[in-house]
This record gives structure tokens, sequence and C-alpha cells, in this order.
């Protein structure tokens, strides 16, 4: 960190992670604690977790109660958020929660929002919870807040891992086909990607949109299967759920769950091969990025699949 012209070392900036109790923002907030720059502040419906790690600060605050944001905000410099509601109650969290806080960011005048967003969401309006990542994204920009939007692609590891799960039975699960080729991230990097956004130290990041992605591109399937069945000096069982089974159950689904609805919405879109990220940001602010032999060896020995 730099002295300022006294002489003096500036304060750290005080982050502020919403979703700091989710599978990523938890390892956002792990990351942020490791840098002297930034003081960390974290907030939780709840609280501070009985597992919180030493270091942070803990603020109740929810995102369907502005009043809540606004005590969570008090001298913050920048906001860092992963939150999301479509995999755990409810879609309108995306929707109405984000408003919430772009609201209150706004109003406390923060210096930077880092947020969460995702590849191509422009693209993917019958996606529900890809459409809510881009309505932020504009609210956040008519808001006038000083804004970097990391874009993810489709996570490799889940806090309850189904393809760590099905590898260890030596099978692969796939949806749709084999050969159709989309971007992949593991969510320690995405997490390290987003605590480097909020701490950037100077404002050359600012109005960024950056995707995430690996080295060598999108990976089909069959290639993530032939991958790790290499590293693990095994071949994998490919269970195939084709593309027909959703197009054809999407509709009636949606009767009966609305997270069934977006996932197969999230995967019809899949096909279309759009689904790609453009790494050259990633590379330029965060340094090069992982191959997915390096992303898929890391995640094989995190799940003790060696």
């Amino acid at each position: 960190m730099e002295n300022s012209p006294s002489g003096q070392t500036p304060p750290p900036r005080r982050v502020l992670v919403v979703g700091a109790t989710g599978f990523l923002g938890a390892k956002i907030v792990a990351n942020l604690l490791r840098d002297p720059t930034v003081a960390v502040r974290a907030m939780s419906r709840k609280g501070a977790p009985a597992d919180a790690a030493p270091g942070a600060e803990w603020v109740r605050g929810d995102m369907m109660d502005p009043a809540s944001l606004d005590h969570a905000l008090e001298g913050v410099d920048v906001v860092v958020s992963s939150a999301n509601g479509y995999m755990k109650e409810s879609i309108e969290i995306d929707f109405a929660g984000n408003r919430n806080l772009v609201e209150a960011a706004a109003q406390a005048k923060v210096q930077r929002f880092v947020f969460l967003s995702i590849v191509a969401c422009e693209h993917a309006a019958d996606v529900p919870h890809f459409h809510a990542k881009k309505v932020a994204e504009d609210l956040i920009m008519a808001a006038g807040v000083p804004y970097v939007f990391v874009r993810a692609p489709a996570f490799l590891d889940q806090s309850a891992d189904y393809i760590a799960n099905a590898v260890k039975g030596g099978k692969f699960y796939a949806v749709g086909d084999k050969s159709t080729r989309w971007s992949y991230v593991l969510t320690d990097d995405l997490a390290a990607n987003l605590a480097t956004a909020a701490a950037w130290p100077g404002d050359e990041i600012t109005g960024q949109t950056i995707d995430i992605g690996w080295r060598d591109g999108p990976q089909s399937q069959q290639e993530i299967a032939d991958t790790i069945g290499n590293l693990l000096g095994k071949q994998l069982k490919i269970w195939t759920v084709p593309w027909a089974v959703f197009s054809v159950l999407v509709r009636p689904i949606r009767l009966i769950s609305e997270l069934g609805y977006d996932l197969m919405r999230m995967f019809l879109f899949f096909r279309r091969g759009a689904f790609v990220s453009d790494i050259a940001l990633q590379e330029r602010f965060f340094g090069p990025a992982p191959s997915s032999r390096d992303a898929l060896s890391r995640w094989i020995k995190a799940n003790g699949l060696l």
C-alpha cells in the first residue's frame, strides 16, 4: 500500500461482503481477510455463523429490508455481492433484493460496487436468474455507482458437488450432449478474483465488465470427463440427459418448481453455444487464467478423489 502525502499509511478501505455465509461468499471473505489493505465487514441475516473466521466485523442485514442495508453500509467504501436467492428461496430476492442493495449503495456513496454477474446474461432473457443479473447491472449503471461486474460462467463445483459424487462411482453426469462447449470456473478462483476486484488500489478497474474462464477456452462435457479420467488414471462412464428431456419438461415443470424451470432454461441456453467467456480482461486484472487441467487437478485434490 502506498503512503499518503503526509507520509502516513492510509487506513484500510472497508469492504462489505453481501452473501458472506454462502458457499462462494465465505470464500470471498477468507480471501479478503488475507489482504492487509482492507477491513472486512460481512453481512448476514443472522449475524456471525458459529464457524466464522476471526478478523471480520459481522453485521446483520437482509436484502429485502432496506433499513438494514442502510445500517450495514455505514462507513463502507466497497461493496462486493455474491448474494442470490434463486437457489435457496425465491428469484424475487434477485430482483427486488438487488434493487434495494443498489439504492442503498448509491445513498451511501460507496466508491466501488463489485457485483457477481453471469457470462452472456444480456443474451438470456428467458433464464430468470441470468436476466436478474442483467437487470441488476443496468440498475447499478443507472444509479451512477462506480462498478466492476465480474461475470462468472458455470461453476465446476457446488456446495453439494454432484459431479464429484458421481466421479467417486466411476460416472460423469452430462447435460444435453457430450460435444457442446461452454465456459467453467472453480469457485476458489472466482472468489479470489472478486476479492482482488474489491481490493484493487486504482480506478482503472472501475467500469469494467470482466468475464471469468479458463485459458484453454470453453470445454465440452466429454472433454471435462476425459481430463478427469486422465488425471485419475481411469475412464469415466458418461450418463447423459438429452436436450429433448429439457425441451419437453421445461414448461410443465414451471407449474410445480420455480427453481426447476430456471435450471432447465439455463441448460437450454447452454445448448446455444453462447455461454463462452472472453478472458482478456480477466488476465489483465487478475493474472493468467488457469487451464482446465490445472483447475480440475485442484478440484480433484479438494474432493479427495485421488
